[in-house]
């Protein structure tokens, strides 16, 4: 094994590493079975398949340039794949919610759930409401993902946040806990375990 196997197995982990985060940001997709919706969020794991598997045709060129326009043309691909990969309406509710603009948040949440209702959907919806002080609307979004899809975790999480603000502590530790049980996202399921350590 030369050096010439370094970059091809550099790209196959690239691969991994990438499919490995595609694959459990979306578990929820898996078993909700929406395809379409998990083919979308593939679509730049794709590209950079598609990457990797070219990358041998530019590595020994016959034009200078060609190895400049095959990165170009890839980097554009990649932007591109990035901003289909998520529709426009998660998208726009997702900026809304970072920005501090909740009411905005819940309106387009509002729209993706009754377009496509998902687990996601409901638990974001479910956030938003509870971030704008809405809060029973918040935990009525928040159960309903949590009837949808009982392992997605950042359902219970987002209703036991909602729960606190509330005053319903014991409610809100068991949301806590079955959040650890289930589906929860790395950096939640370590705000899921401070917060039970504060109860």
């Amino acid at each position: 094994m030369g050096t010439s196997a370094i970059p091809v197995i550099l790209t196959f982990a690239l691969l991994l590493v990438a499919w490995q985060v595609v694959f459990a940001s979306n578990r929820d997709l898996v078993r909700a079975k929406a395809w379409g919706e998990l083919s979308r969020r593939l679509i730049p794991f794709a590209a950079i398949a598609v990457m990797a598997a070219s990358a041998p045709l530019v590595q020994n060129p016959q034009v200078w340039w060609l190895p400049y326009a095959w990165l170009l043309a890839f980097g554009v691909v990649l932007v591109v794949a990035n901003f289909v990969s998520m529709p426009l309406d998660e998208r726009r509710a997702t900026r809304a919610f970072r920005t501090g603009d909740y009411a905005g948040a819940a309106a387009l949440y509002r729209r993706l759930v009754e377009r496509r209702p998902l687990a996601r959907y409901w638990a974001f919806l479910g956030a938003a409401l509870g971030a704008a002080e809405r809060h029973e609307e918040g935990v009525d979004a928040s159960t309903k993902a949590v009837e949808i899809d009982p392992k997605y975790g950042l359902a219970y999480y987002n209703r036991a946040l909602i729960l606190r603000r509330l005053g319903r502590k014991s409610r809100a530790t068991k949301d806590l806990k079955r959040a650890l049980e289930a589906d929860l996202p790395r950096r939640f399921r370590t705000a899921a375990r401070r917060a039970l350590e504060e109860s």
